[in-house]
């Protein structure tokens, strides 16, 4: 007859053991190679932003409403007014980056 009471500890001391030779065998990634890693992902990151920032950029078209251009683009850096003859004026935007 077989004591079953046994065949328990075995299976936990089993998994105890697996356990412990897992994580002995696990190593902490070389410091440089996180780093590539990093600066790889920072790099996917900021291409994917230009991507974006050009799109919206390229959704312009004249005869836009200032609204319309501050929706898709956001507002200037800096806004100024330029006169192009004594009766006429015109506003400059200005967007850093763009």
């Amino acid at each position: 007859m077989q004591d079953w009471s046994v065949r328990p500890m075995m299976r936990a001391g089993l998994w105890v053991s697996l356990l412990l030779v897992m994580t002995g065998c696990y190593q902490r990634q070389d410091p440089v190679v996180q780093a590539a890693q990093d600066l790889q992902r920072m790099a996917y990151d900021f291409a994917a932003q230009e991507d974006e920032r050009m799109h919206r950029i390229n959704t312009l078209r004249l005869g836009m409403l200032d609204s319309e251009v501050i929706n898709a683009i956001g507002p200037p850096s800096a806004r100024r007014s330029v006169e192009t003859s004594a009766e006429e004026s015109r506003e400059v935007w200005t967007y850093h980056g763009a």
